[in-house]
């Protein structure tokens, strides 16, 4: 039996994302800075298009696992980004909203997002953004239903 298994590593798909989202953070730090980490982007931006909703609809909605949406829910209340406020008609749950300062904050972060998309993409052309998006938004999907 053989032990020298032939596998291309730079071209194996998982290697491959990892190396992008490592890309990604590093360009992230450089762009947008190290006080917002992009999850903690998508949480502000679900809540600012889909303000008072709870924990669990906001979970699913940024694409995150409940205890790490619990953790950047906690973080960002804490830093003042986020309100949560009692739901009048059901006092057991807690529905979530930006604060002022929360929608001001991801008012600014917006446009160097869409930078750090520029300069992970800028060399690509327009038919390749969209082959790309499309490609990705196929994997997170299938990692999302399992299938």
């Amino acid at each position: 039996m053989r032990n020298d298994v032939e596998f291309d590593l730079a071209n194996a798909p998982g290697h491959l994302i990892r190396r992008a989202q490592q890309v990604h953070t590093s360009v992230w730090a450089s762009v947008v800075g190290e006080d917002l980490t992009s999850s903690q982007f998508a949480v502000l931006n679900v809540l600012h298009d889909k303000p008072g909703i709870d924990q669990t609809t906001l979970s699913q909605l940024a694409s995150l696992d409940t205890s790490t949406c619990q953790d950047i829910v906690a973080r960002l209340k804490q830093k003042g980004l986020i309100e949560r406020v009692r739901d009048a008609t059901d006092g057991r749950r807690w529905l979530l909203r930006l604060s002022e300062k929360g929608s001001q904050t991801r008012a600014m972060v917006v446009p160097k997002v869409m930078q750090v998309g520029e300069v992970l993409l800028g060399s690509m052309s327009q038919q390749d953004r969209q082959d790309f998006s499309r490609l990705l938004f196929e994997v997170a999907r299938r990692g999302l239903n399992g299938s």
